[in-house]
């Protein structure tokens, strides 16, 4: 024990807190790469996919299943947070 420091205890809450940030940033970055991929509703389109009236930009479809798994990983990256605060806040307890 350097300098009245646990160092084995600070650096396994260290690695313990890395990887709960690491695992709540992938699961938020994957929800928002879900959503982002398309339009759940289109308009108006020619016979080639692209808007009309909008330039050359594709419309591409965003499927259901896109669409409830982003927003699925950014539910499990929000209580991932809820829990840390109510982990750290002992009023709660």
């Amino acid at each position: 024990m350097f300098l009245g420091v646990d160092w084995g205890a600070f650096v396994v809450v260290f690695l313990v807190a890395l990887a709960a940030t690491a695992v709540v940033v992938l699961f938020f970055s994957a929800g928002l790469r879900l959503l982002a991929n398309g339009e759940l509703e289109t308009g108006a389109v020619d016979a080639n996919g692209f808007p009309v009236g909008e330039g050359s930009t594709p419309v591409t479809d965003r499927s259901p299943t896109r669409t409830a798994g982003g927003w699925a990983c950014i539910g499990v990256g929000g209580l991932a947070v809820l829990y840390a605060l109510y982990l750290i806040i002992p009023q709660f307890h």
